[in-house]
């Protein structure tokens, strides 16, 4: 499989990247991920048990599951009245999906409504970007603006962790 430069350029970032973190944490959600699996998980349907791997999980392996699971794409959203109240407190994008407690409850609570068999993490493919000390802004009109980098001294002062 073939990428395209600029592609693999954001993968090689990406994965390099040190990931954004917000100085002050969110205590108002206090449920975790995990938490919320593991009480579904414990109080599911009789056939399943605490050990047994979710349907999606067991699917994916390419294990034959007694039906096809169901999750959704582009989950989060207005038609959830608890997303509406959530963007009163956290009006932007990019704080719904860099402050990990916040973009841990956007991306449960289309789970909590419609008890799908998969969650997707409500983030954003630039969320990596400020942690490498590339700053950029999401304009509602236009979307995603950034600096361009059209220097080698605009290259050097992205940072990298270390250890790749």
């Amino acid at each position: 499989m073939k990428f395209p430069i600029a592609s693999s350029a954001l993968l090689f970032f990406a994965a390099t990247a040190e990931a954004f973190a917000p100085s002050v944490p969110s205590p108002r959600f206090g449920t975790s991920l995990q938490a919320s699996v593991e009480d579904t998980v414990k109080t599911s349907d009789a056939d399943s048990s605490v050990t047994k791997d979710p349907l999606l999980i067991r699917a994916a392996r390419g294990e034959k599951v007694e039906r096809t699971p169901v999750w959704m794409m582009r989950q989060a959203g207005r038609h959830i009245a608890e997303y509406r109240e959530l963007c009163k407190e956290y009006p932007t994008f990019r704080q719904r999906s860099e402050i990990p407690d916040v973009a841990v409850e956007v991306s449960l609570q289309p789970w909590r409504n419609y008890q799908t068999d998969g969650c997707i993490l409500f983030s954003d493919i630039l969320t990596p970007l400020p942690g490498m000390g590339v700053e950029f802004e999401i304009d509602e009109k236009v979307g995603p603006v950034v600096e361009p980098m059209r220097t080698w001294e605009s290259i050097k002062k992205v940072r990298f962790r270390a250890s790749c």
